[in-house]
């Protein structure tokens, strides 16, 4: 069963054989496999249990309910903005569904750098293939890209780059532009419409509303303490504490060791916390005299993947289109006053696509605040920046070569 944090009364004591923390990939996945095991499990998240009939398709509620800190979160000197869910289904609830195998040169990389066996491409094409198959990952047909995925198509193919449909895991899509702000009809298959359906119908507990705040440790069990909150509101409601001889702790990279470092556990290299790292993203704006509508239609089914490792390095960028909602689109786009006004009026006509780089020198790191929250610092670096650069000027000439009148950054 799904237990929201306003149908708790009174203080949560609960036992398990497996505590899992976070609703995510991560904790999806494990509550499925552990709870089909025979396991006792009890799975907790932060934000709220929602369906497709809370998601109104509005960037207000979206935000406000499905985002960590209201789709706010940033790094600490606001130089990169960190767009996570906090719900049931975690960020596979709001993202735009791209759904990429790790890359057979990342994979190499891993094996030959850092030592790792069994995780080849060889080794791993069943479980991706497994994957894929209860996801419905899927290519889309040509006629289902709208026009600010054909900006891709058309303008790489024009420039003689590598372009494709990428895969998606949605059903019966009916392309109303809202995967960020959560699907209102169910079409996508995220882990809040699979791995946690499967896994209560295995027998597992989820509790939504329930942020764990400390794991203590004695002998061989564990404890879980944390608050419940309104979903709403987010005021606290009472506490709660889980026991667990196995808790896994998947809540993000980035509270992930939040919760560790304020638990005092898995430190002793010192390197909890360190070696963040992200896909470092910008974007571009093309204004046509044609109609695009970037908040239309499937967000995100194409891309381009001509500069991806095109060195030998591991590196590299690749381009993807980005839906662009009015009110991300007014904080983005760059001028002030009749400059600003002149921008969003021509809203309707412009496209917009993002260069993403596969990073090999930048790193992050993830501390507590005076608030026992994660503050987040990010160091990019220089090769990682020159790809960044090479990435906007490739999508530039994208968006001139499919027919922009004007090209712009948002910086």
């Amino acid at each position: 069963m799904i237990i929201r944090g306003a149908e708790i009364t009174g203080s949560v004591r609960e036992s398990a054989d497996v505590c899992i923390i976070g609703s995510g990939c991560g904790g999806g996945a494990s509550a499925k496999i552990l709870a089909e095991a025979g396991k006792k499990v009890i799975l907790l998240e932060e934000g709220g249990y929602y369906t497709s009939a809370d998601f109104d398709g509005t960037e207000q509620t979206a935000y406000q309910g499905l985002y960590q800190r209201r789709a706010g979160q940033a790094t600490e000197d606001l130089s990169v903005t960190v767009l996570q869910g906090r719900c049931i289904g975690g960020s596979t609830t709001v993202n735009w569904m791209t759904s990429l195998r790790t890359p057979e040169f990342t994979l190499d990389d891993w094996s030959r750098r850092l030592r790792i066996e069994g995780l080849g491409s060889r080794d791993l094409e069943p479980y991706f293939a497994k994957v894929e198959r209860y996801l419905n990952v899927h290519p889309e047909p040509d006629e289902n890209h709208n026009p600010n995925n054909r900006i891709i198509l058309d303008g790489a193919r024009a420039l003689g780059y590598s372009t494709k449909a990428n895969g998606r895991n949605s059903r019966d899509c009916l392309r109303s532009g809202a995967c960020g702000l959560g699907c209102p009809f169910d079409a996508k298959l995220s882990v809040a419409l699979t791995y946690i359906p499967d896994s209560v119908k295995a027998g597992a507990t989820v509790f939504s509303d329930c942020r764990a705040e400390k794991i203590e440790t004695s002998g061989r069990m564990k404890r879980v303490l944390g608050d419940v909150f309104e979903t709403g509101s987010r005021k606290k409601r009472t506490d709660f504490v889980v026991e667990a001889p196995i808790v896994i702790v998947s809540a993000s990279a980035i509270n992930s060791p939040v919760l560790l470092l304020k638990s005092g556990l898995a430190n002793s290299s010192g390197a909890l916390g360190r070696n963040l790292t992200f896909h470092l993203t910008t974007a571009v704006a093309g204004l046509f005299e044609r109609v695009i509508y970037p908040s239309g239609g499937i967000p995100q089914s194409a891309m381009c993947d001509e500069f991806l490792n095109k060195h030998g390095d591991n590196g590299g960028f690749w381009v993807e289109a980005v839906p662009v909602y009015p009110a991300l689109a007014a904080l983005a786009f760059p001028g002030f006053g009749e400059k600003h006004r002149k921008r969003m009026r021509e809203f309707p006509h412009t496209g917009a696509s993002i260069t993403l780089v596969k990073e090999i020198d930048s790193s992050g790191r993830v501390r507590l605040n005076d608030h026992g929250r994660a503050s987040i610092s990010y160091d990019p670096g220089p090769k990682d920046i020159e790809y960044l650069k090479q990435g906007v000027a490739a999508a530039a000439r994208i968006h001139f070569a499919a027919g922009a009148k004007e090209v712009m950054t948002l910086h």
